[in-house]
């Protein structure tokens, strides 16, 4: 069957890479599509307006991937309210030939499909743990050192709120506790935020990097881990390109934005993309998936 919607281009997609044909997807071959990856290391493209700059740029590094691709783990499509458009979360497990290591790394990919063609492929990376399973992480580091945080991206929209505030109580459905969440970020406010938090609430932090906790639970533990990071590496002055994908899911969206504001180590401007997977019960968050990028929030701690 073809691969005419956004779903079976993302199984297509997985069925090409577990028979071992790892380079650029055919889907991304065609001159009309747009593939971003936000979560580039600093100092890399992470925009291609077109397939055919994207396969020059990649081909060479995809096809020298010492990897062996084997399974796709813990896969969630998140159908959206744009037929369109889907989300999907996977993880790509396999063995690291040169090593015999076994690795697997979470992704999240945004894909809009019309009439056929793949449009847009937005690709989250997990760049800090593809660099440890082939066992570079240091020398991603070193890399990277001395290299600022992405600037702020001027063909994006600044977020401005559009319902009620938050104090006033009245709003409760994912959509609008997201935009609590950005007002309580702007306000610098921690007690703000964690008290959108269910009692028993989750948040998982998938990109990690190693070493440093990739859970939480509980919105006591949620609100201290707030309180020590909330005005540290980056004063936050605005979000960016906000997009919110509803999901068919009524508790659940998924939400892309730009971090933007001033990095307290160098004092420049930058960027932090962020993509956030939020289920919402009963005006309280219950889970949330945070997909940071994790080399820029460093750039922009100097670290």
């Amino acid at each position: 069957m073809p691969a005419t919607g956004p779903r079976q281009v993302f199984e297509s997609f997985r069925a090409r890479v577990l028979r071992g044909e790892w380079g650029a997807p055919e889907a991304l071959r065609s001159g009309d599509v747009t593939i971003e990856l936000p979560c580039a290391p600093p100092g890399a493209p992470r925009r291609f307006e077109n397939g055919a700059e994207f396969h020059a740029h990649t081909e060479a590094s995809r096809a020298a991937l010492p990897v062996r691709f084997e399974e796709f783990r813990d896969v969630r499509v998140h159908e959206t309210t744009d037929p369109e458009v889907v989300v999907v979360e996977y993880a790509m497990a396999g063995t690291v030939t040169t090593t015999g290591r076994s690795a697997s790394a979470p992704f999240v990919l945004v894909l809009r499909v019309r009439d056929g063609r793949v449009r847009l492929w937005r690709e989250y990376q997990p760049v800090l743990a593809i660099a440890e399973a082939l066992g570079s992480l240091d020398a991603l580091r070193a890399g990277v050192r001395g290299i600022p945080a992405p600037a702020p991206d001027p063909a994006l929209s600044p977020w401005s709120p559009s319902g009620p505030h938050a104090a006033d109580g009245l709003v409760s459905g994912p959509r609008a506790v997201y935009e609590r969440i950005l007002r309580a970020a702007l306000d610098g406010s921690p007690d703000d935020y964690a008290d959108l938090y269910a009692a028993d609430a989750v948040l998982e932090f998938p990109f990690a990097a190693p070493g440093l906790p990739r859970s939480l639970r509980g919105r006591e533990g949620i609100r201290a881990h707030l309180r020590a990071a909330m005005g540290g590496a980056l004063k936050i002055e605005e979000f960016r390109g906000v997009v919110v994908h509803e999901t068919t899911d009524p508790e659940v969206i998924v939400a892309e934005h730009a971090i933007v504001g001033t990095a307290t180590a160098s004092g420049l401007p930058c960027s932090i993309a962020n993509l956030i997977v939020l289920t919402v019960r009963d005006g309280r968050i219950v889970h949330q998936r945070d997909y940071l990028d994790v080399l820029a929030a460093a750039a922009a701690a100097g670290r």
